[in-house]
C-alpha cells in the first residue's frame, strides 16, 4: 500500500506531522528530527520551509485556525446583517455555528488540533495568540453578538460572554473529553446517528439557555 504522505506537497506533510507530534508531546518534547522522519522528509525541509522548530510550531498554529475557518466559514459569515435579523433568526444562526462546530469536533482530524490547542491553553504561547486572533475571536465575536442580539438587552455584557463560554464548552466536551464520553456513554464510537443526537442535544441547550426566563426557567 503506498504511504498517502509521499504525494502531499511537503509543508503540509511536515504541517500535519507537527501538529500530531507537538499536540502529543509538546515543543520541547519532539525534535525536528523526528517531525522530518515521521513527516518522510530531510530535516533542511524544516530551515528552509519555517526558519526553525519555533517557526514551525507557529504555523502549525495557523494551519490548525486556517482550517477551523475554513470549516466554519459558512456559518462564520459577516456579522454585518445580524441587527437585520429577528431573534428566531439569531437563533437559527447559533444553531449553525453549533452544527458547524459539532461536525468538526467530531471528526477524526480534530483530535490532533485538539491536543494542539489544549496544551496552548493550559501554557498559552505566542501560538495561542496565533489561535485566538485568526478563528477563536472571530467565532466568539459573532456567537456574542447573536447572543446579546437574542436577548434584546435583558443580558449585561458579562452574561452575554458567559452564555457564550457556555455554549462552546458544551460541543467542545465531545472532543476534549472524548473518553468520558464513550465511558459515560458506552459508545465505542460516534456514528452518524450519535452525531445526529448529539446535534439535537446541543441545539436544545441553547435553546434553553438562550429563551429561558430572566429567572432561568
Amino acid at each position: 500500500m503506498s504511504d498517502a504522505r509521499s504525494t502531499a506537497p511537503i509543508d503540509d506533510r511536515l504541517l500535519v506531522t507537527a501538529i500530531d507530534l507537538f499536540g502529543r508531546k509538546g515543543l520541547e518534547g519532539v525534535s525536528t528530527r523526528a517531525i522530518a522522519a515521521a513527516a518522510g522528509t530531510a530535516m533542511s525541509s524544516i530551515t528552509y520551509h519555517y526558519g526553525g522548530k519555533d517557526g514551525l510550531y507557529l504555523a502549525a498554529a495557523r494551519h490548525i485556525a486556517d482550517r477551523i475557518g475554513t470549516a466554519m466559514a459558512a456559518s462564520l459569515a459577516d456579522a454585518a446583517d445580524i441587527e437585520g435579523m429577528s431573534a428566531a433568526q439569531a437563533l437559527d444562526a447559533v444553531h449553525a455555528m453549533t452544527d458547524a462546530f459539532l461536525r468538526l469536533m467530531l471528526s477524526p482530524e480534530s483530535a490532533a488540533w485538539a491536543r494542539f490547542i489544549v496544551r496552548e491553553q493550559m501554557e498559552p504561547t505566542e501560538a495561542f495568540e496565533i489561535l485566538y486572533r485568526d478563528i477563536m475571536s472571530r467565532a466568539s465575536g459573532r456567537l456574542i453578538r447573536l447572543i446579546a442580539h437574542i436577548g434584546g438587552g435583558r443580558w449585561d455584557a458579562e452574561e452575554v460572554r458567559l452564555k457564550t463560554l457556555a455554549i462552546i464548552g458544551q460541543v467542545l466536551v465531545f472532543r476534549v473529553a472524548r473518553a468520558t464520553v464513550q465511558r459515560l456513554t458506552g459508545w465505542e464510537e460516534i456514528d452518524a446517528g450519535r452525531a445526529a443526537g448529539i446535534a439535537r442535544s446541543v441545539r436544545a441547550h441553547c435553546r434553553a439557555i438562550l429563551l429561558a426566563g430572566e429567572d432561568g426557567s
